[in-house]
């Protein structure tokens, strides 16, 4: 049985433990209301200063940022918690932040490295004979192990979550393995089996929105399988309401993929494509705030990667340490025994003189290998940063045209598309194919000037010429939008002196951050002015501009800047600005950006005019 003087306490509402658990209940069906108790519980577990209970409010934080998907926070507070724990060695607490470390590795698809830490935390459980604890990790090490296709080994799993949670009369795990053996049964074909266990559910009067989500989600995907669509719609909606009631980004976009997928096959193609959006929309912040939590685990494996550095490091002073003292009590052993023989013996000295030389020489071979490898790290981390760099710019000037065209080929494979409609797509789409391609080139041909040292190919390019191929390249999706551009050309030479490849991706930046934040049916203005120096290129928007504290937060920083949502809630990622500023610079060039009172955003992007010999 588990340990119960972890969890017996005296609820009171003045207590932290009240709040926390009135945070419990709340965070499956409304998140701000169980952030309020954390608030709460948070301000007494201060004024207490109990390591402990500061502990236990930031573990409680970490789980219900995890519940709703918000994996980044999740992480924060796990570490946080995680600290305070070992400082009073609360094995515990230590147990539950491995386990919520684990959830996030399962979260991003870590399914190995989830299962190890679930296994460390079982260790300690089982030390401490809890039993509920015991019962959530079994649980969690069977979902890692359906993502690795170990179904044999989750069963099993589940079966030892499922009968704990009964042993312990813990409804809400009763519940979470019923769901996962309802998904399990699924996966196996066994569609009776799963609406066996989904049902089982259902039927609990306990059972809350979060679990009610996955359940009937799950019984929408079993209805589908077995070809009754206006089950499968039935149960979809009500999975799709339950989640948007728990907030949980993940649920929410489960059931919209699988009611979009029911609607499809019900040849409701109209109800079908508006779940699969909010699917997409879903996904692609759950995908920004895996990119977020991705980096946090990063640092964490850097962390964890100097720490075993250092042990090794230790462990090696360690056992020279212990050699040393053994060749010292060798060499006063030696000098005894000399003196015993022969105490006016001469050689001592010399001998001493001699393992000194050979020590110092040593040492100095020491210092040289340890500057080389300094050296090396050096050139290692540069080479890191490199790769980094090349990596974000493809991630976030290819995704935007890749992802028109996908939306293109994808209307087309459903036959929603006309012969005559399909004549005028297909010239834009080879437009745009032509386009990506050269962007792409473009893209490649700066990263291998980067990977050998970041060089910069200076050579006359006309400015404008580049300008229209970027709008041929961004026409589609600006058409989604019915964005017109406005480009006037210019009556002078626009022949700036500057790398192609740079201002390749300085202008598909530019452009594409003004169609972001242009409104539906808007403009972009594109025009041209120099001065004795420059040609200065001019893209103007309609939108509503941006703060004066946004521009100076874009101009006096060199570092991404946080992503606003566009006029059609389009996701960033923050590094655009960052790389028009880098090339600008790069080349010798600058960037200024004007908010116009009337409305819209100026950006000014300035390079060298090109030198004539």
């Amino acid at each position: 049985m588990p340990k119960t003087e972890s969890y017996s306490f005296n609820l009171q509402k003045d207590s932290v433990r009240y709040y926390l658990e009135e945070s419990k209940k709340q965070v499956y069906s409304d998140f701000k209301a169980a952030k309020k108790s954390l608030v709460k519980a948070e301000a007494i577990a201060k004024k207490s200063k109990d390591p402990n209970l500061i502990a236990d409010v930031a573990h409680n934080y970490a789980a219900s940022y995890y519940i709703v998907g918000t994996y980044d926070i999740a992480l924060q507070k796990f570490m946080e918690a995680l600290s305070l724990y070992e400082e009073t060695d609360n094995k515990l607490g230590i147990a539950k932040c491995l386990i919520g470390q684990g959830l996030i590795q399962q979260g991003i698809g870590r399914n190995k490295e989830a299962i190890k830490l679930f296994q460390k935390a079982n260790t300690i459980i089982k030390e401490l004979n809890d039993t509920v604890l015991e019962s959530k990790v079994y649980l969690n090490i069977g979902i890692s192990q359906i993502e690795l296709k170990e179904i044999d080994e989750s069963y099993d799993n589940f079966h030892k979550s499922l009968k704990l949670a009964v042993q312990n009369k813990d409804s809400n795990m009763e519940h979470l393995s019923q769901n996962r053996l309802g998904n399990l049964h699924y996966l196996r074909n066994d569609l009776d089996s799963s609406v066996y266990y989904y049902k089982k559910v259902l039927d609990a009067s306990q059972a809350n929105q979060w679990e009610k989500s996955f359940a009937n989600t799950g019984l929408s995907e079993v209805y589908i399988k077995k070809g009754d669509y206006k089950k499968a719609e039935e149960y979809g909606l009500k999975g799709f309401e339950a989640a948007k009631n728990t907030q949980a980004k993940w649920d929410i976009a489960r059931a919209a993929e699988i009611l979009s997928i029911a609607y499809k096959n019900d040849h409701n193609y109209e109800l079908a494509f508006k779940y699969l959006a909010i699917c997409k929309s879903y996904n692609d912040s759950l995908f920004n705030d895996a990119k977020l939590k991705e980096i946090n685990l990063l640092q964490l494996k850097r962390k964890e990667a100097e720490n075993e550095k250092l042990v090794a490091k230790n462990e090696a002073a360690q056992h020279k340490l212990k050699n040393t003292r053994l060749f010292s009590v060798s060499v006063i052993l030696f000098m005894l025994y000399l003196l015993t023989i022969i105490y006016q013996y001469t050689k001592n000295n010399k001998v001493r003189e001699k393992l000194y030389s050979e020590l110092e020489l040593k040492n100095q071979d020491i210092e040289s290998q340890q500057m080389l490898i300094t050296a090396q790290n050096h050139n290692l981390s540069e080479l890191n940063q490199t790769k980094n760099k090349l990596f974000s710019i493809l991630s976030h000037d290819l995704r935007s045209p890749i992802a028109s065209i996908q939306q293109v080929l994808g209307l087309l494979r459903e036959g929603e598309i006309s012969s005559e409609e399909l004549k005028v797509l297909a010239e834009h789409l080879i437009t745009q194919v032509d386009s990506t391609s050269i962007m792409l080139n473009n893209i490649l041909h700066w990263s291998m000037t980067q990977l050998d040292g970041a060089k910069i190919n200076k050579e006359n390019i006309d400015l404008e010429k580049v300008v229209k191929d970027s709008i041929a390249g961004l026409n589609l999706m600006a058409k989604a939008k019915e964005i017109k551009f406005i480009h006037t050309n210019s009556e002078k030479d626009t022949v700036v002196d500057a790398d192609k490849g740079h201002v390749q991706i300085i202008l598909n930046n530019l452009l594409s951050n003004a169609i972001k934040f242009t409104p539906i049916a808007g403009t972009i203005e594109i025009r041209y002015s120099e001065d004795g120096t420059f040609i200065h290129m001019h893209i103007n928007d309609s939108g509503k501009g941006i703060s004066q504290a946004k521009i100076e937060e874009i101009l006096n920083f060199d570092k991404r800047v946080v992503s606003e949502k566009g006029t059609g809630f389009e996701e960033g990622t923050g590094l655009g600005l960052l790389l028009v500023k880098q090339f600008l610079s790069d080349n010798n060039g600058q960037l200024d950006i004007v908010h116009h009172q009337e409305g819209g955003t100026e950006f000014i992007a300035s390079l060298p005019k090109a030198k004539y010999f």
